[in-house]
């Protein structure tokens, strides 16, 4: 019975395409660093007890954009019974089931520009996701045995999961999800990064007390950036083709599912071939930006008016949508990436260009067409 609501609860968050690479050195004293890379497969758990078998403890480093939730949950419960700590490092990220995983160290480390997302479990079904009630029971349970308070736990499964939310330090605090944010010092003249070396962020002077400027920065940056990405698709087909493998990071969160940057910029391309009059305005004052100078990333969501021809076909698209992005800034960057792209449809007419039969005159001579 138990493997049976394991068999079931093999879902996958995030679309996982790749397996995840787990591999494990020694430190001093019987204690171990733990690197896990990749999307979690069902099997992982297992994968995972094995390589800390040898270790009373240490260090777990995740990066990986979700994968099944029962490893997930299983190596979250395997990382606090062995007594590890967690760590998602600055500039990656720890979504979903990676994020139910980091839930489980016995102190939770995240560097100020990591990010990390969760949201409801959910199973595939006919191609579309799905919340599964057994599933959100056993990540409940979880939650609850690692002793989060009722907010975190709601906090932590409410999102839909063509969603995410984006926990920043801030929210933590304010649930009741305890972290420390810091990022790894170089510990040697070459530069060299090791886990024993970071600072909390109490003797940096910057994190913590970032000036209200910078944030106030990335949210000018982060609303002209939608604004322009909209404008760009409204104008000639070649100039907005130019700057996509540019703007989305590899992979992305995309409308629910973990995609490729190549998948994204090919279903965008057939998209504009078959709509190659197009007009994209965003409503200034629906925009909505929340910014992180700990994770250096902004969340950004809005609505847009939509106007998509196409003469070939003979027909006009035209409506209401809505938009989210969360969008991460690089440092000496012009413009962020998107890491995580959704919204949907408000309401849309679709009518013919024209008629398909013209109309004539009632005096008009058919002879003469």
């Amino acid at each position: 019975m138990l493997f049976r609501l394991a068999a079931i609860f093999f879902i996958s968050i995030c679309g996982a395409a790749h397996t995840a690479e787990i591999t494990a050195m020694p430190l001093k004293d019987r204690s171990g660093l733990i690197m896990i890379e990749g999307d979690l497969k069902f099997q992982d758990r297992e994968i995972f007890l094995t390589k800390i078998a040898p270790f009373d403890g240490g260090i777990v480093i995740l990066n990986s954009n979700g994968g099944s939730a029962y490893a997930g949950i299983e190596i979250g419960r395997a990382i606090r019974m062995r007594g590890f700590k967690t760590f998602v490092e600055s500039g990656t990220m720890c979504a979903s089931a990676c994020a139910i995983a980091w839930l489980g160290g016995v102190e939770r480390l995240v560097g100020k520009a990591a990010i990390i997302g969760f949201h409801a479990v959910y199973t595939t079904k006919s191609g579309a996701a799905v919340e599964t009630g057994v599933g959100n029971a056993m990540y409940g349970a979880y939650l609850a045995q690692l002793g989060l308070s009722e907010r975190a736990i709601v906090y932590l499964s409410d999102a839909a999961p063509t969603s995410m939310n984006w926990l920043t330090p801030a929210d933590a605090e304010s649930i009741g999800i305890s972290l420390r944010v810091f990022d790894i010092k170089p510990t040697t003249a070459s530069g060299s990064m090791s886990p024993s070396s970071a600072s909390a962020p109490s003797s940096n002077p910057s994190v913590g007390t970032a000036p209200i400027t910078q944030s106030a920065n990335m949210e000018s940056r982060s609303r002209d950036f939608v604004i322009a990405l909209n404008s760009l698709l409204s104008g000639p087909t070649d100039q907005y083709l130019k700057i996509l493998d540019g703007i989305y990071a590899d992979p992305v969160v995309y409308f629910g599912k973990q995609t490729a940057r190549a998948d994204i910029i090919n279903q965008l391309t057939k998209f504009i071939e078959r709509w190659p009059d197009r007009t994209y305005a965003v409503r200034p004052d629906s925009l909505r930006v929340q910014c992180s100078h700990e994770t250096s990333a902004c969340q950004v969501s809005g609505q847009l008016e939509f106007s998509a021809k196409s003469m070939a076909r003979n027909q006009w698209s035209r409506g209401t949508a809505t938009f989210e992005y969360l969008l991460s800034f690089r440092p000496n960057a012009r413009w962020p990436i998107i890491v995580n792209e959704g919204g949907g449809v408000v309401d849309r007419q679709m009518t013919a260009l024209q008629s398909v039969a013209p109309r004539y005159p009632q005096n008009f001579d058919a002879s003469q067409r």
